[in-house]
């Protein structure tokens, strides 16, 4: 039931995404910061021994995952004073918010981490591995600004619905109870095909070729967002833990696919 729980729900978010992108890069952005609060609504990280570490993790990581909404949406935010800074409006077509977005976010989890350390009374406990939590869930929120950026870029809101496509044919595939390693195989051809079958319905420049590569990747990527989620909540069962966030790590996960997958639109063979 929990993964049937965390399948439906990525399909929603994915469906609410693909909506967005065909009306507005801000609603897209606003479907976008709903993911991130899932992530950052992790459950307790848990030590070798099984004991739930506290972690104050919640603000690091949502301030993370929207600054790197905030600069997607608007990569002029990062100018400087006039002739101070290089001009990086269009980054997000480029290719270049690809390469400073992830530091600048994690950069800004980092500070919120260390802030909310220090302000904990109960001695410090597992400092390192409570900071590196939120620091790392703070990551995976930043992973979602892709979805943003592909709806900005060449491919449009269609590359996000190819993306979305093959996203919930693999993960429909992976509710199938067979062997893991066939169910995922399976479930990559299944995104493979739904992808190129949203390149040949809809009307754009894309090709199957590129429906393919991307359904294909993204179906990789969502499975093993659920694995990742469900192996990270340790089999806890409440909302945040039993589907809510493995849910969404999906939809992290599978963003940097479809966000390279926007860029390359017009490339050689796809």
């Amino acid at each position: 039931m929990p993964r049937l729980g965390s399948t439906l729900l990525s399909l929603a978010l994915a469906g609410a995404i693909t909506l967005a992108a065909y009306t507005d890069p801000v609603l897209v952005g606003a479907a976008v910061a709903l993911v991130q609060v899932l992530i950052a609504l992790a459950p307790r990280a848990v030590g070798p021994s099984g004991r739930s570490i506290r972690s104050p993790h919640f603000v690091a990581a949502l301030s993370g995952g929207l600054v790197a909404t905030a600069i997607t949406l608007a990569p002029d935010l990062l100018n400087g004073a006039d002739g101070t800074s290089p001009d990086v409006v269009g980054a997000t077509d480029s290719g270049m918010l690809a390469g400073i977005l992830p530091a600048i976010a994690i950069a800004v989890s980092v500070f919120v981490a260390l802030i909310a350390q220090m302000l904990r009374k109960d001695g410090r406990p597992d400092l390192v591995p409570s900071t590196a939590y939120a620091v790392t869930l703070g990551a995976f929120a930043a992973l979602c600004a892709g979805w943003i950026g592909a709806a900005q870029s060449l491919g449009d809101a269609e590359a996000v619905a190819v993306g979305a496509a093959g996203l919930a044919a693999g993960l429909l595939v992976w509710l199938v109870p067979l062997d893991r390693f066939v169910c995922a195989s399976f479930a990559v051809v299944a995104g493979a095909a739904a992808g190129a079958a949203v390149t040949l319905l809809v009307d754009s420049s894309l090709t199957w070729v590129f429906g393919v590569t991307i359904g294909s990747a993204t179906a990789l990527f969502a499975v093993l967002g659920q694995v990742l989620g469900r192996a990270w909540s340790r089999g806890r069962t409440h909302a945040s833990a039993g589907w809510g966030f493995p849910g969404a790590m999906s939809i992290a996960l599978a963003a940097p696919l479809v966000y390279v997958g926007g860029q390359l639109v017009g490339a050689p063979g796809l």
